[in-house]
């Protein structure tokens, strides 16, 4: 690959419209019309670049075909076809399987920048799926997520060590070696700085992800429910440990029996985004009776669309996670105005609410602590309207357009440039960064 030299700083929006567009790689596990969190902040980044005036190709493991999108500057090229020979047995056992996915990137992206050259590398930090770039010449920039061992937590044995300690390595490597290191919040930032031991001084930028302009507006749209309405809670994201969903459920079934013995209304539980059978696995666990079973609704893996009409119908949105992988969900609530129910045990939790005031914060992820909390907030109606409001707020403030803004102002960091004035992070529809190597 050919080394790339830092162009000199650029002095104004104007100098760069007369510049080629970016040309960006953009790495994920997962880039899916049914988004993950991790598929949901990739689509949100390249539609934000995109609508910037830069070129993104997204680099994926769960596709190996090559496809364009639903935006002209947006493609898609599958690695898992690379998943091969020695990679394929390698892709079976676990923590090896990360080695043979960042080996598959490196040579898809390698060969890609070969016919059409790329100014920057943009990378999920879960998994370490640059690992094998660095040192190729080109900046990197890894935008950060959980831990893959966070998202392990329950499991065991010899496995899932080996599993954790490649992961770690991988993660840890990719850090050190970026040019620039993105959070989405303060305490996110300061809880990765501890978890890699990252250097003094090493660029880290806080940028939180945005939502989708659809459900945005379909969020701005959504009346709240009335006051007499039966409490419906909405809960995003899949069964992992991380995400308390076992402590949620016995949770609701807490807050089900309390309301009953105040003869009010059944509360609804409606999850979003459980692979097939998961509930089925948990209500057996758990032991949950029928009456409790039937007033949770499992809606399995939706479109961004679907969950904005599923949204719609509750009150707040249940989210006790140990740790925020991305806060994706508490974005897509405040757009919402759904007040959030949270859990101390997550940092970006407490961040999010102390900066923003649209949720409360359980002592920690315990069921008795997530029901009270739920309890509270359900007795409490003009403090449900005030994190309404207060979610809305924010939600108007941070768009996908300021989320471009402020990941163009990343990679001009990453690439040695100086910052330019973007009034109010919005910059003219067309412009870009200038191209390093055209410089």
């Amino acid at each position: 690959m050919t080394h790339l030299q830092s162009a000199p700083a650029c002095g104004s929006i104007t100098d760069l419209e007369t510049q080629p567009s970016l040309e960006v790689a953009l790495l994920t596990w997962e880039y899916a019309a049914i988004p993950s969190a991790g598929g949901h902040v990739a689509s949100e980044v390249a539609h934000a670049l995109a609508d910037h005036g830069a070129n993104v190709r997204v680099f994926t493991m769960d596709s190996d075909t090559r496809a364009m999108t639903d935006h002209e500057r947006i493609e898609v090229i599958g690695c898992a076809g690379r998943i091969t020979g020695m990679r394929r047995i390698a892709h079976y056992i676990s923590g090896l399987d990360l080695l043979a996915s960042a080996s598959a990137f490196r040579d898809c992206l390698l060969e890609e920048h070969e016919r059409r050259p790329f100014d920057i590398i943009e990378s999920t930090s879960q998994g370490g799926p640059a690992a094998m770039l660095l040192g190729e010449g080109l900046p990197i920039v890894i935008r950060t997520a959980a831990p893959q061992v966070m998202e392990q937590l329950d499991l065991t044995g010899m496995s899932a060590r080996l599993s954790s300690a490649i992961a770690s390595g991988l993660e840890a490597k990719c850090i050190a070696g970026a040019d620039m290191v993105i959070s989405n919040s303060p305490a996110h930032a300061a809880a990765v700085r501890d978890w890699y031991g990252m250097k003094p001084g090493q660029p880290h930028q806080i940028t939180p992800v945005s939502v989708n302009p659809g459900l945005a507006n379909q969020g701005r749209k959504a009346p709240y429910p009335p006051a007499h309405a039966r409490l419906r809670l909405a809960r995003i994201g899949d069964a992992s440990a991380r995400t308390s969903f076992m402590e949620s459920l016995a949770a609701f079934d807490l807050v089900l029996r309390a309301l009953r013995e105040k003869g009010k209304p059944l509360p609804e539980l409606h999850l979003i985004g459980l692979d097939d059978g998961t509930f089925d696995e948990a209500r057996r666990i758990l032991g949950l009776d029928e009456v409790t079973a039937n007033q949770i609704f499992d809606h399995g893996q939706l479109r961004e669309t679907s969950t904005g009409h599923v949204l719609a119908r509750c009150h707040f949105v249940l989210a006790p996670w140990r740790l925020a992988s991305t806060g994706a969900a508490y974005q897509q609530a405040a757009a919402f105005g759904r007040p959030l129910i949270l859990s101390a045990e997550d940092p970006t939790a407490k961040d999010f609410i102390e900066r923003h005031q649209c949720g409360v914060v359980a002592a920690n992820s315990d069921p008795e602590n997530i029901a009270q909390a739920i309890l509270e907030l359900e007795a409490n109606r003009p403090m449900q309207l005030k994190m309404r409001a207060a979610g809305r707020s924010h939600a108007e403030r941070w768009t996908r357009q300021a989320l471009g803004a402020r990941t163009l102002q990343a990679y001009r960091r990453a690439l040695k440039l100086e910052e330019i004035n973007l009034p109010g992070l919005v910059p003219a529809q067309g412009t870009a960064l200038v191209r390093s190597r055209f410089a």
